[in-house]
C-alpha cells in the first residue's frame, strides 16, 4: 500500500531500485536495428561546465522526445555526448594553473604538460552530468557518452577534413576576421554575434591634408621667427574623416566618398578648408565650429584625389609612395545582408539582397577611412579597388614595426598616443568619446579586434545554394527558425575553421619545407604509411604528438611538418552525427542505419552555432543536411527576467533545483511553464505551486489502491452497467490522447503537459472520482461497481502512459503499483474514436461550470 503522503524523493528511490532490479533502463536504451530508428543527437555541452536549470530544460525536452518516440515503437539512439576541446577547457586549465595567455603556456608550463592537464579536466567531469541525467530519469544517463576528445572522434574529423580538401572545400588563405588578443586566436563572425557589451571608445574627427598644398604643420613649437611666420601662413585643404578606432590609422590605405551625394569645401575661421558631405555640416555645428561654404560638388569629383597620411610611420610612408595608396575612392553598394521576409517560408519566395554604401550620411563626415586589413566592409571594397591589405597588429593585439613610434603598444592603449600625435601635428579637429556596442570573445569576454591572419577556411559560396535548399527541407519547430537560418546562410562568409591554440583536433595538414607541397591526412593508418618513422602503437591525436610527426614528401622527398593549428570546437561538434559513431573507420553499418539524425533540440543561440556547423559540415561532405527536425528552446532567465550570471549570484543550479523540487516536478515545470521556444523566467515558487497537482494525483492513486480492483476490465461490448459519468471520462481520456499526441508532434510540450495536469486535476480527480466515490466503496454492492472500477483502470492506465515522458517517476510508481509492470515498457496509447462522445463532453462541461 502506498504512503498517503506524496514524497517525491522517496518515490524516486523506490523507482530507481525497481529499475535496477528489473533492468528497465537497459532494456530501453539497447538499440534494435530491426525496428524503426529514431536518431536523437545530443548537442554536446562543455564537459567542464556545471549544469544549471537551462540545461535541465534542454535535457528534459530531448528526453521527452525520446520517451515519446520509444513508446510509439521506435528504437531510439539515446547516446549522450560532451564537448571536451577548445577554449572552454583551456581557459579553465589556465585558471587552475595560475597562468594567463599563450606565452605563459609555452614558457612556464610547456605545451605537453598543458595538454595533459586539459586531458584530465576533459575526462574528469562527465560523471557530474551523467549522475544528473539518471537523477531526472533521462535515459541517456545509462549509456556511455561520446567525447569529442576521443581518438576515434578525432579520426572522423580528419576524414571529414581530407574529404573537404579533396572536394576543393578546404582552402588556406590570408583574410581579415575577429581576433581575440587574450586567447590569441581567430574567431568566426557568428562566435562574436551574441557576445556584445557597451564600451566607451574615442570619437575623433581627423584632417587628412590634400596633396599639392603647403607642408603639414610641424609637431614641435617654432624655434625661430621665420618658422613662426611660415606657420602663421599655414592654410590647407583637408579631407575630414571620423573614426572610433585610431589604432587602425597606421593601416589607412584610402578614403571613401559617396559618389551620388553632395560634398562641400567649407572654410573655417582660421582659413583652413575642410571637405565633407553637405549633409554632415551638422557635425561642425554640433562641435560649435564656425564655417562658410566655398563650393559644392558631387562626391564623384573627389575620385582619385591624393592626400597625405596623418601619421608619418613607415607603413604609411610606404603606402603613400604607391600608385593606388592614399587616394579617394568611391563607395559602392556592398551587400549588407540577405533578408528573408516574414512570409518567405510560407510562400517559398527567395531571399532578397540588402545593399548599402559603407559611406552613410547619418554619422561622421561623409568620408570614411578605409583599412582593408581591419574591417570586413573595408576589405570587400578594397578587393574591388585592388588596394593593399596591411594589418600591422600581432597575435597579442600589439602594433608591429610598420606602426613606427607606436610599435609594441596594445592597440587600445595606442589610441591615446596616436591621438596625441595627431593633435601635435594640428590634424585633430575634434576628439570626444562614444559609447557603443562592441563584440567580445565568446569565452573569455575580452574585446575583439579585426585583423588579418592566415587560416584554413571552408568555402561557402559553392555550397550556399545547397545549404539553402536543405534548410527549406528541415522541419523547424517553431517555423520562424527557418527564416533565421536562411538569413544567416545568405550572408555567411567562408568559415575559418582553424584556431591558434593547443587543445583540440590537430589540423591534419603537413607541408613540405622544400617544395611547399601539402598533404591532408584522413586517418591514423594513413599517417602511419606516410610517416618518415614508425608511429607508436597507441599514439594520441593531439597537438604535441602530431607536431613531432614528420612525413616524407612524395613529390620531392623533402621533410613535411604539420601546420600547428587546431580545429575550432564548432567543427568538433558539427561532425557529431558521424564522428560520435566513429564513422567511417568503424560502425559503418550502424551509421548507415541511423543516418540522418531525426531530431536535434537545443537553445535558440545555436542557430549561429551548432545548427549552422552541423548543416555546413554535412552539406560539404554528404550534400545534404545531417538533421531532419530541429527544435529551438527559449532562454532560461531568473525569476526577474535577468540573465543568470555567477557574478550576479542569480544562477539556479540544476542540483539545487532538483533537491528543492524533485525530478518529476522539475521536468513538469520546465515543460508546462511557457512554450518551449519562449523565454522562461525560472521561479522555484511558481514551480512549487504546480506541484500541488502531483499531490492531488497521488491522492487519486491512494484512493484507487484502497477502493479499486486491479483486475476490473471494460467489457468488449457497451455494458448496461456503464453510467453516464463512466462514458464521459472514457470519452475525455480518448479526446485527451488525440490532443496530446498532436501537441507532442508539434513540439507543443507546454500545451500537452498543461492538458494532462488539467485532466488529472479537474476531470479525473475532482470530478469523476468525486462522482463515483460511493459506487466503489467497500459497502456498495451495486451491479455498476465493477464498471466504475474498470473505467478507473482504463483511464489511469492511459493517463500514466501519457504522463510517462513528463513525470517518469510518479508514472512508473503508480503503474507498477496498480498494474504490476513498467509504464515505460508500454506503448503510447491511441485514441479510440468509438468511445469519444463530443456532445456528452459538452454537456458535462456545462454542468460542471454551472455547479
Amino acid at each position: 500500500m502506498a504512503s498517503t503522503n506524496y514524497s517525491p524523493h522517496e518515490i524516486e528511490r523506490e523507482v530507481q531500485a525497481y529499475w535496477k532490479r528489473e533492468g528497465v533502463p537497459e532494456k530501453i536504451v539497447k538499440f534494435d536495428a530491426r525496428r524503426k530508428k529514431f536518431y536523437l543527437l545530443d548537442g554536446p555541452p562543455y564537459v567542464n561546465g556545471i549544469p544549471h536549470v537551462g540545461h535541465i530544460k534542454t535535457t528534459t525536452f530531448k528526453d521527452v522526445w525520446g520517451k515519446f518516440r520509444q513508446m510509439q515503437g521506435f528504437s531510439v539512439w539515446w547516446q549522450p555526448g560532451f564537448d571536451c576541446g577548445g577554449l572552454p577547457i583551456e581557459n579553465a586549465v589556465e585558471k587552475k594553473l595560475g597562468i594567463e595567455g599563450k606565452k605563459d603556456i609555452v614558457e612556464k608550463i610547456g605545451a605537453e604538460r598543458f595538454i595533459d592537464e586539459c586531458k584530465k579536466l576533459a575526462k574528469g567531469n562527465e560523471h557530474v552530468w551523467m549522475e544528473l541525467y539518471r537523477k531526472i530519469a533521462a535515459w541517456r544517463g545509462w549509456l556511455q557518452p561520446y567525447l569529442t576528445s576521443d581518438n576515434s572522434y578525432k579520426e572522423s574529423g580528419w576524414w571529414t577534413l581530407k574529404n573537404m580538401h579533396e572536394n576543393g572545400q578546404l582552402v588556406e588563405g590570408q583574410r581579415p576576421g575577429f581576433w581575440c588578443p587574450s586567447c590569441e586566436t581567430v574567431l568566426s563572425g557568428y562566435e562574436a554575434t551574441d557576445s556584445y557589451k557597451n564600451v566607451e571608445d574615442p570619437s575623433i574627427f581627423v584632417k587628412f591634408p590634400v596633396k599639392g598644398f603647403d607642408k603639414v604643420k610641424p609637431s614641435t613649437s617654432p624655434s625661430s621667427a621665420k618658422e613662426k611666420s611660415d606657420n602663421d601662413q599655414w592654410h590647407k585643404t583637408f579631407l575630414l574623416v571620423w573614426t572610433t578606432t585610431p589604432w587602425t590609422l597606421p593601416a589607412n590605405v584610402a578614403i571613401a566618398a559617396h559618389p551620388s551625394e553632395q560634398y562641400v569645401k567649407a572654410e573655417l575661421s582660421d582659413g583652413s578648408r575642410l571637405i565633407l558631405a553637405e549633409k554632415r555640416l551638422t557635425a561642425l555645428t554640433e562641435m560649435d565650429i564656425g564655417f562658410r561654404v566655398l563650393e559644392k560638388f558631387s562626391g564623384k569629383k573627389l575620385e582619385g584625389l591624393k592626400y597625405e597620411p596623418v601619421l608619418d610611420v613607415p607603413l604609411q610612408l610606404d603606402i603613400n609612395r604607391t600608385e593606388k595608396g592614399h587616394r579617394v575612392i568611391l563607395s559602392m553598394p556592398v551587400m549588407k545582408a540577405r533578408v528573408a521576409s516574414k512570409t518567405s517560408v510560407k510562400k517559398s519566395t527567395e531571399l532578397f539582397d540588402e545593399f548599402g554604401h559603407i559611406v552613410d550620411m547619418e554619422t561622421g563626415s561623409g568620408l570614411v577611412h578605409i583599412a582593408p586589413g581591419h574591417g570586413d566592409a573595408d576589405n570587400r571594397i578594397g578587393k574591388l579597388c585592388g588596394l593593399a591589405e596591411p594589418s600591422p597588429v600581432d597575435d597579442k593585439g600589439c602594433l608591429t614595426e610598420g606602426a613606427g613610434r607606436f610599435a609594441g603598444r596594445f592597440v587600445k592603449k595606442a589610441d591615446r598616443e596616436i591621438m596625441e600625435y595627431i593633435e601635435s601635428r594640428g590634424l585633430m579637429l575634434n576628439a570626444g568619446r562614444i559609447t557603443h556596442s562592441y563584440p567580445l570573445c565568446w569565452r573569455c569576454k575580452s574585446p575583439l579586434i579585426y585583423r588579418m591572419s592566415r587560416q584554413w577556411f571552408v568555402k561557402i559560396d559553392n555550397i550556399r545554394d545547397v545549404m539553402q535548399k536543405e534548410n527549406k527541407a528541415i522541419r523547424w519547430l517553431p517555423e520562424f527558425a527557418q527564416e533565421r537560418m536562411a538569413a544567416l546562410l545568405a550572408e555567411s562568409p567562408d568559415w575559418a575553421v582553424t584556431r591558434q591554440r593547443f587543445w583540440g583536433i590537430p589540423l591534419p595538414v603537413w607541408k613540405c619545407g622544400r617544395c611547399a607541397s601539402v598533404a591532408v591526412v584522413g586517418s591514423l593508418a594513413e599517417l602511419g604509411k606516410l610517416s618518415a618513422k614508425k608511429l607508436p602503437d597507441s599514439i594520441e591525436i593531439d597537438k604535441v604528438s602530431m607536431d613531432k610527426v614528420r612525413l616524407k614528401c612524395r613529390k620531392c622527398g623533402g621533410e613535411m611538418s604539420r601546420d600547428p593549428d587546431i580545429m575550432t570546437v564548432w567543427f568538433d561538434s558539427g561532425i557529431a552525427p558521424w564522428a560520435s559513431l566513429g564513422y567511417p573507420q568503424r560502425n559503418k553499418d550502424l551509421f548507415e542505419k541511423l543516418w540522418p539524425v531525426d531530431l536535434i533540440d537545443e537553445s535558440q543561440d545555436q542557430i549561429r552555432g551548432w545548427f549552422y556547423s552541423l548543416l555546413l559540415t554535412s552539406v560539404a561532405n554528404f550534400s545534404r543536411s545531417s538533421y531532419e527536425t530541429c527544435c529551438l528552446n527559449g532562454w532560461t532567465l531568473d525569476e526577474k527576467g535577468e540573465k543568470m550570471s555567477k557574478s550576479l549570484g542569480n544562477v539556479v543550479w540544476a542540483e539545487d533545483a532538483y533537491r528543492e523540487l524533485g525530478a518529476d516536478l522539475l521536468r513538469l515545470y520546465c515543460c508546462a511553464d511557457v512554450a518551449p521556444w519562449d523565454t522562461q523566467n525560472f521561479s522555484l515558487a511558481r514551480a512549487k505551486d504546480m506541484g500541488r497537482s502531483l499531490n492531488v494525483f497521488w491522492n487519486t492513486f491512494v484512493f484507487m489502491q484502497s477502493y479499486g480492483d486491479k483486475k476490473a476490465a471494460l467489457p468488449k461490448g457497451r455494458s448496461s452497467q456503464m453510467k453516464v459519468e463512466d462514458r464521459w471520462i472514457m470519452s475525455r481520456i480518448n479526446t485527451l490522447i488525440g490532443n496530446v499526441t498532436r501537441q507532442m508532434e508539434a513540439f507543443e510540450f507546454h500545451a500537452a503537459s498543461r492538458a494532462l495536469v488539467d485532466f488529472m486535476l479537474n476531470d479525473f480527480s475532482r470530478m469523476y472520482i468525486k462522482i463515483i466515490r460511493d459506487r466503489v466503496s467497500p459497502w456498495y454492492e451495486g451491479r455498476d461497481k465493477a464498471a466504475a472500477q474498470a473505467a478507473m483502470n482504463y483511464v489511469m492506465d492511459r493517463l500514466l502512459r501519457l504522463m510517462a515522458p513528463f513525470t517518469p517517476f510518479i508514472a512508473e510508481n503508480v503503474h507498477s503499483g496498480l498494474f504490476g509492470s513498467s509504464v515505460h515498457l508500454t506503448e503510447w496509447p491511441k485514441a479510440d474514436r468509438k468511445l469519444i462522445d463530443a456532445k456528452l463532453e459538452e454537456r458535462m462541461t456545462a454542468t460542471s461550470q454551472a455547479v
